[in-house]
């Protein structure tokens, strides 16, 4: 980006070039930015230590709002996103930080999905844990790739051009460290199955969401 500025700087002004030339450093400027909230987010959460006050909230009512959130991304796609499942699994956890990380893993779900794919969502109960689950029936990745997608700032080499810093499925896995619970990535045959298994909570304080 200085670079960039610095050639326009030693030029004749031109108002079209100086105005595409604007437009494509701010939309840069700002994917810098959004690169950088979501490590200082990831910081935060991994510095976290607040556990013991998490309240008691439902995963159901934050995974339906999410989708309902998503529902224009996956229409603007040809595909579909639906939300199955049981309406109240309870989970004690920070409501903001489990709503970004399903959002990510939705989003992760509709940009890599095949055009006009579904999306499911499903959340139920089972074995002493609240499960939620995000799977597509795309191209799904390489069992090889499992194992580092939830590093910083990797990505597939199929994903390089479409939007993103890399930084999504870090924040998810962070989140999950923070709430005690485990990530599965399941062949969904065809497609990618995310799944996160939250321990139940253990005494009362149920909080709306």
């Amino acid at each position: 980006m200085r670079g960039r500025l610095e050639r326009a700087y030693n030029r004749q002004r031109d108002g079209d070039y100086d105005q595409l030339l604007i437009g494509d450093t701010m939309a840069d400027l700002d994917a810098v930015l959004r690169m950088f909230a979501s490590l200082t987010r990831i910081s935060q959460i991994e510095a976290n230590d607040r556990t013991a006050a998490f309240p008691t909230v439902n995963l159901s009512g934050i995974a339906s709002e999410v989708v309902e959130l998503f529902d224009a991304a996956a229409e603007a796609k040809g595909g579909r996103l639906n939300a199955v499942g049981d309406q109240q699994v309870l989970v004690t956890g920070d409501r903001d930080l489990l709503f970004d990380a399903v959002a990510n893993l939705i989003d992760n779900a509709i940009k890599h999905g095949r055009e006009a794919g579904q999306v499911t969502v499903e959340v139920t109960q089972s074995d002493g844990s609240a499960i939620i689950s995000v799977a597509d029936n795309g191209p799904g990745i390489p069992a090889d790739e499992c194992q580092h997608v939830f590093k910083r700032f990797y990505r597939l080499e199929r994903s390089r051009r479409t939007p993103g810093n890399g930084l999504g499925l870090s924040l998810v896995a962070a989140v999950a460290r923070l709430h005690g619970a485990s990530i599965e990535i399941v062949d969904n045959a065809p497609g990618l199955k995310f799944r996160l298994r939250f321990p139940l909570p253990t005494a009362p304080g149920f909080e709306n969401g």
